[in-house]
């Protein structure tokens, strides 16, 4: 019988999904691979605008699901493998990522080993750690993760993201590069099917993460682990205020999200540089802690309020 392996995913733009293809391109043929996109009952635009897309930080941020259409095909099979895709929005899982480990359709993967991907422009450790905590809560047996991310200087990236998010145009225009993952890596990421299939067939996946590593699939500098830290202090805040002020779309709790947009544009293009000088000093003075910290997040462990 035929490995069986379940892809589940979501993906507005496409990239992801062309990430996992390329991932589990060397044993398509090999195994018998079901790709299931997570989808809400009312799906966010895109491209975004500007008002729904900062809506939709609060219940991102506290994690309150949405609706999902149903999934009963993800129940038709016990599977060996189960691949899980996602993006973090706002520091945390998207919103339909976070619907879906909320929802009775991921008991799927209870008992069962599963290797998560991140599609990211920079920073995903916090959301990996929320993950990381609706699998140990399910059960779930996690034995890998991969990271693809945006190379880019964060200014950039934000500029690309921008363009990408609200008028869909992931090519290069003017000064500005590709937004998003680039094509080397989307195409790249072949690499990791190779890992992934000895561990499977070999029946070592406890071993999986280890071998990721060797084929780079995580790269993690020490500064991000402040950066993140700083800005997951402030999410939380904001998102409470603007859910006590009413459900996405109410007038009032529209001044509270106009509010935090504002205060995150200033605090990428201006205050970014200060941030990000402030915090490589302190990687140099905590460097022993920290790097310690970048092998906990590299792996696969999962620690209560690591972050």
């Amino acid at each position: 019988m035929p490995m069986k392996i379940l892809v589940l995913f979501f993906s507005q733009s496409g990239q992801l999904k062309e990430i996992l293809e390329n991932i589990v391109k060397d044993f398509k043929d090999k195994a018998e691979i079901d790709f299931s996109e997570i989808q809400l009952v009312q799906p966010f635009p895109f491209p975004w605008t500007a008002n729904t897309f900062f809506d939709a930080m609060p219940e991102c941020v506290l994690q309150i699901p949405s609706p999902l259409i149903p999934m009963p095909q993800v129940r038709q099979k016990a599977y060996d493998l189960i691949i899980l895709g996602y993006q973090p929005w706002f520091l945390s899982p998207s919103n339909p990522i976070n619907s879906f480990l909320k929802s009775e359709w991921a008991e799927v993967l209870r008992d069962t080993p599963v290797v998560t991907v991140i599609g990211s422009r920079n920073m995903w450790l916090n959301a990996q750690e929320k993950v990381k905590a609706d699998l140990a809560r399910l059960q779930a047996k996690h034995v890998g993760n991969i990271v693809l991310e945006d190379k880019h200087a964060n200014i950039v990236s934000t500029l690309t993201i921008i363009r990408w998010l609200f008028k869909g145009q992931k090519r290069a225009s003017g000064v500005l590069p590709d937004a998003g993952v680039s094509e080397t890596d989307i195409t790249e990421a072949q690499r990791f099917g190779r890992p992934i299939w000895e561990c499977l067939e070999q029946g070592a996946l406890n071993e999986l993460q280890e071998k990721l590593l060797l084929y780079n699939a995580v790269n993690l500098r020490p500064d991000l682990i402040i950066l993140e830290k700083r800005g997951i202090s402030q999410f939380p805040k904001w998102a409470r205020k603007a859910r006590s002020k009413g459900e996405p779309g109410d007038p009032e709790r529209a001044k509270v999200i106009k509010r935090f947009q504002y205060l995150l544009i200033v605090a990428i293009f201006v205050l970014s540089p200060i941030t990000n000088l402030i915090a490589k000093i302190q990687t140099g003075l905590k460097l022993k802690k920290l790097l310690q910290e970048v092998e906990y997040f590299k792996s696969v462990q999962f620690s209560i309020n690591r972050l």
